[in-house]
């Protein structure tokens, strides 16, 4: 049964529902389903996407905890879905495990690439032997799981290990076929220290749920010598197939040679450890990527900023572009995600915060453009801030940049991975509800042309399997571009790019090395009349 999730406004929040910050506005909130069940933060957040194609946005949310003990809330995730004014709760499932402590993971894949996108959820855990890996893969409509009649159960559950007693706690997670065999890997920070950090595979996601699967684990940090400082993990990305495991005293390489995982100790940042925010990407598009990161704690907080951190032969070096030490005494960045908000074919990344001079910090990184490794290449601003009227309250982690709307403008969704006190004597805590920033900036990135110079006539079919043709028609001679967009905002694709006669043009875009869901083709163009850009929304049914 749907239930109504209805964007508002609580007291303990700053009461506008359009609030301007810079170029951003903050146009609403979105409360969190069974909020007097859910008062322990939100774990992570996934949206922007439509896995089941209906046309309609969809989040999906796992709740989170902070209570060392047996009083931990359960495990519970959900699915919201946009309907234009309100978020739908219209599909929710309990994770067959006790309780649920901090950061849990929530990822979108195809682990088995049987064509179906799946939940893959690393639920948090004391020191029994719980299921530590649990996914619902998508049936039909909105539902995920095998449907028990009154319920929905995981297709497939892994506890990591068989050994009991331990401690394992995935921190960070990347969904990437590591080892080129056409199946992607779960790499996963352990924060926990017992094995550091894991590389494991599923031969199968079962649509029954029937136990048959074969998870392994490909290589742990208990495949190698590890150095005696080694530290939690708390942050991993990746360049190519080498993964990088972050902590406030090493930096743990770990490569895949064919066929075999290697481990190199590299030193840490000065600064100290990320803390979920590395990221790998091709920055300037040169072909080479880069991990971009803003360090939490641990480290000489005269440094804290964002660094750029790029492969130098068996080594890295790292580099400051932003300074954020005078915005933390203590504590510091954390959480964080990337795309071109602006529109001006560079990313923006944005991070979370704990503490700082307000509270709810969101920060907004610019790329614009140059040598990666200079600060002057980059724009530092606060994007929002004290969200609630309450000092140092939440630790604003849970960050996402995804297209939530009809426009082609990429959003900026937060959360807090805590819940907060109201102080009132025997009252719950409160989990804040999913804040949403839209970029309202006035400024004009690119002069328009008049519209009659360029015409997108739009694509067909769409949604689409296995191919869709993009239509435009140019009216006088221009240089153009077409290039695919996924809704994180990064460039998947190349259609066109150089100059095309003043004629009707049909371009088919074929992405069979792509996951379904929403892509956007943005198309550019620019002759004697001036420049122009508009965009297409395109869904992708594999």
């Amino acid at each position: 049964m749907k239930s109504k999730v209805v964007v508002l406004t609580i007291l303990l929040f700053v009461v506008s529902s359009i609030f301007a910050v810079g170029d951003f506005t903050r146009t609403g909130t979105v409360p969190i389903p069974q909020a007097n069940l859910n008062n322990g933060g939100i774990g992570d957040m996934i949206s922007g996407v439509d896995i089941d194609g209906d046309g309609k946005t969809e989040m999906y949310l796992v709740n989170d905890n902070w209570n060392d003990g047996a009083t931990e809330i359960i495990p519970r995730i959900y699915k919201l879905e946009y309907n234009g004014t309100t978020w739908d709760s219209v599909w929710s499932a309990v994770a067959p495990v006790d309780y649920q402590n901090t950061w849990p993971q929530l990822k979108i894949a195809d682990l088995d690439a049987d064509g179906k996108q799946e939940l893959i959820w690393a639920v948090i855990n004391g020191t029994s032997n719980p299921n530590r890996i649990i996914v619902y893969e998508h049936t039909t409509g909105d539902a995920f799981g095998v449907d028990t009649t009154g319920g929905y159960k995981p297709n497939s559950v892994w506890t990591i290990t068989d050994v009991d007693g331990v401690n394992i706690r995935p921190m960070d997670m990347i969904i990437k076929d590591i080892d080129g065999n056409g199946t992607d890997e779960v790499v996963f920070a352990d924060r926990k220290g017992y094995y550091h950090f894991a590389v494991c595979s599923v031969d199968d996601i079962p649509d029954d749920g029937d136990g048959s699967e074969t998870w392994t684990l490909e290589t742990s940090g208990k495949d190698f010598t590890l150095g005696a400082s080694i530290e939690n993990k708390w942050d991993v990305a990746t360049i190519g197939n080498n993964m990088y495991f972050f902590d406030e005293n090493e930096i743990s390489k770990l490569s895949w040679n064919a066929p075999n995982y290697e481990y190199t100790e590299l030193p840490a940042i000065p600064a100290g450890s990320p803390n979920q925010s590395a990221e790998g990407v091709d920055l300037d598009e040169n072909g080479t990527e880069e991990i971009v990161s803003a360090t939490y704690d641990w480290g000489t907080d005269s440094l804290k900023g964002v660094y750029i951190t790029q492969e130098s032969g068996d080594t890295l070096i790292h580099t400051q572009v932003a300074d954020m030490s005078v915005y933390f005494s203590s504590r510091g960045s954390w959480g964080g995600a990337h795309g071109d908000i602006d529109g001006d074919g560079k990313l923006d990344f944005i991070f979370g915060s704990r503490g700082g001079n307000n509270n709810a910090c969101i920060f907004r990184c610019s790329y614009k453009g140059g040598d990666i490794t200079l600060a002057t290449s980059y724009e530092l601003t606060i994007i929002d801030s004290a969200i609630i009227a309450i000092a140092d309250a939440g630790i604003w982690s849970v960050i996402n940049v995804s297209n939530i709307d009809s426009d082609p403008e990429l959003e900026v969704l937060y959360a807090s991975s805590t819940s907060y006190s109201t102080g009132v004597l025997g009252a719950p805590n409160i989990t804040p509800p999913v804040v949403v920033l839209d970029y309202a900036s006035t400024d004009v990135i690119n002069e328009p042309v008049a519209p009659e110079s360029f015409i997108l006539i739009n694509n067909y079919p769409n949604p689409f399997n296995p191919s869709t043709t993009i239509h435009y028609e140019l009216t006088e001679p221009s240089q153009v571009t077409l290039q695919i967009y996924d809704v994180t905002g990064k460039k998947v694709d190349m259609l066109v790019n150089g100059s095309q006669r003043a004629e009707a043009h049909e371009i088919q875009w074929n992405p069979t090395n792509l996951s379904s869901g929403i892509y956007y083709g943005k198309i550019d163009v620019r002759n004697a009349s001036g420049f122009q850009s508009q965009t297409v929304k395109m869904t992708y049914m594999k």
